[in-house]
């Protein structure tokens, strides 16, 4: 039996697409040839005839039956079976967020007993025509309650000041035009600018951290008002590539 939280369950679930006893696109027989050819085992089988029987509770099934290894390896090969079917048209990718493949992906390699990884750069992907950002760790876990209660204003002001504290943890100076001063370009991007474009690059990439002292200074000294939320959004992933930029090296 594999050992999976009543969260993991959940974040799978979701995913997979299983409310309504259904797994994904499958058919019965699509699913029993995925699970034949890219599993390697037979999810008809008896013993993972769980509950109903849907293919939704044959997961559930294997979930209660099988070791981790063989789960964690279902798990994984049932992501990169949507990654590909996105890719081919038959999924849509607005219905399977960045974040929560990301966790399945952490949930597979869990049970297989690798260590997960995790990732606090921003990401960003593109497909028909829309673009999904993914923020910066650091930044989202501090202002997503915030976020989630409608407080855009202060959920703005507290991502300038995330950035503004990790550039002085960094650099001892948190004045953006003081931190990067030449003497602390190596502890910022951790080498000396080798040309005129990296040079270039790392005046832009200060430019930007005074950009965020200047906008935080006028939400800190007026009083705290109502914030279009597009627009905060857009504020905050301002913060989350300048804190990104500066914790990449």
């Amino acid at each position: 039996m594999a050992q999976l939280t009543t969260i993991e369950k959940q974040i799978l679930e979701k995913l997979f697409q299983m409310n309504g006893g259904y797994v994904l696109n499958f058919t019965d027989r699509t699913m029993g040839e995925f699970f034949r050819d890219d599993v390697g085992l037979d999810i008809y089988d008896q013993k993972y005839n769980y509950e109903s029987g849907s293919k939704a509770n044959r997961m559930r099934g294997l979930w209660l039956k099988e070791e981790e290894k063989v789960v964690g390896n279902s798990i994984l090969k049932l992501v990169e079976y949507i990654e590909n079917q996105i890719l081919l048209g038959n999924l849509k990718r607005l219905d399977f967020p960045t974040e929560r493949m990301a966790g399945a992906k952490n949930i597979g390699e869990k049970l297989l007993g690798e260590k997960v990884k995790i990732e606090n750069k921003s990401k960003a992907t593109f497909e028909n025509g829309n673009i999904n950002i993914t923020l910066q760790k650091e930044v989202f876990d501090h202002v997503q309650n915030l976020l989630n209660n409608g407080h855009y204003f202060n959920a703005v002001e507290e991502a300038y000041k995330i950035v503004r504290q990790k550039l002085k943890e960094i650099t001892g100076k948190e004045k953006a035009h003081e931190a990067f001063a030449e003497p602390n370009q190596e502890n910022i991007f951790g080498c000396k600018p080798k040309n005129d474009a990296e040079k270039d690059f790392f005046e832009g990439v200060k430019f930007l951290h005074m950009s965020i002292q200047f906008l935080r200074n006028e939400k800190a000294h007026t009083p705290a008002e109502d914030l279009d939320k597009n627009l905060a959004i857009h504020y905050i992933s301002l913060a989350s590539l300048a804190y990104d930029l500066i914790t990449r090296k």
